[in-house]
């Protein structure tokens, strides 16, 4: 029976076997205990054993520097959504796009069509002005569609959260996206029309494809006959060529929203935009300039049509209000597209890179 006054200090009986840790630290105690008898010293009271209540009572924990309950949510939330995001872009896209993001990945040297440099800032896909950083809306389009024709697959499977974290860490690359982030103009893209298909509108659409001199890089028959400019470099020093409307798929969506999206924001870096003024500018008299080279009874059937368009420069410019001429951009805009889908085909893939010749419908 130990004395009242011996400094030996008496363990609690614990119902259940201690964990390793636990065990630890009861040697540890019953040693410092034991020591202190020796010495004749009583341990200090932050060595003494935990209770029942409290077991872990005596463990020292780091000194963490904590906030208040949603102090700095914000940054918290940015920094959780980049480092998922970075985690993303390591499993897809640095093969190609490169640790920097520079487009120097080990596969870019393998590719034709190089991937995106994402330090410039300079995007062909967007829903925003040919001066313009794309929306995030356009980044998850290109991630969740691909681009055609070239070597970024489309990750339509992609869960969501990872797709709009690799959009923000897409983002870091260029330092000054957020300085520049609110200078972005929308390009809007009405509702289609339900005449597309209408063989008059597609006509007119041929006018507007012609004065807009669409056929000096995609030819007069939309696959490169008679194109003067067949070969370009873009802002990196690639070699592009023009696409042939007649087989493929449109790298930025065959639909007609998308087709038209593509006219008025341009493709930046090899094809310039279209604004409204410059679609509503298609007259009566400018046809003669260009169809010098085509043929007689095409010419013909162009000549029915003129009436539906401003005889000359200054019935747009010198008649028209603002409005009026917004909508005639408009209706020009579809004659165009009407007359692109028109070029196109029902084909393949497979057919469309095999080359099989396809008769227009």
């Amino acid at each position: 029976m130990t004395e009242p006054d011996s400094p030996v200090t008496t363990l609690p009986l614990r119902r259940s076997k201690p964990r390793k840790p636990v065990l630890g630290m009861v040697l540890s105690i019953l040693a410092g205990s034991l020591l202190g008898a020796c010495s004749g010293q009583v341990p200090p009271p932050s060595a003494a054993p935990a209770s029942e209540e409290t077991p872990n009572a005596s463990i020292e924990y780091a000194n963490w520097e904590t906030t208040e309950p949603g102090a700095y949510d914000d940054y918290n939330l940015r920094a959780n959504l980049l480092q998922r995001g970075h985690k993303v872009y390591l499993k897809y896209c640095v093969g190609c796009h490169g640790e920097y993001g520079d487009g120097a990945g080990v596969a870019a040297v393998r590719l034709i069509t190089k991937p995106r440099d994402f330090t410039q800032g300079i995007y062909k896909f967007r829903s925003t002005d040919s001066g313009s950083l794309p929306l995030e809306q356009d980044l998850y389009r290109t991630i969740t569609r691909g681009l055609s024709r070239v070597s970024m697959p489309a990750f339509p499977l992609m869960p969501e959260n990872e797709k709009l974290a690799v959009i923000e860490y897409i983002k870091t690359f260029y330092p000054r996206w957020e300085e520049e982030k609110d200078d972005r103009r929308i390009v809007a893209i009405p509702q289609p029309p339900e005449d597309l298909v209408d063989d008059h509108r597609q006509l007119r659409g041929r006018v507007v494809y012609l004065q807009m001199g669409c056929s000096s890089c995609h030819g007069f028959d939309g696959r490169g006959a008679g194109a003067t400019r067949t070969e370009y470099t873009d802002s990196w020093g690639n070699p592009q060529k023009p696409f042939d409307f007649t087989r493929g798929s449109l790298k930025g969506g065959n639909a007609p929203e998308d087709i038209y999206r593509t006219f008025h924001t341009g493709l930046r870096s090899i094809m310039p935009s279209f604004g409204g003024d410059t679609l509503a500018a298609v007259t009566a008299d400018g046809l003669a300039a260009v169809t010098a080279n085509i043929e007689a009874m095409e010419a013909a059937e162009l000549e029915g049509v003129l009436e539906d368009f401003p005889a000359d420069g200054n019935s747009v410019f010198g008649e028209m209000g603002e409005s009026q001429r917004q909508e005639l951009a408009e209706r020009n805009s579809w004659d165009l597209v009407s007359y692109i889908l028109a070029l196109r085909t029902p084909t393949t893939t497979a057919a469309a890179v095999l080359g099989v010749e396809k008769s227009r419908g």
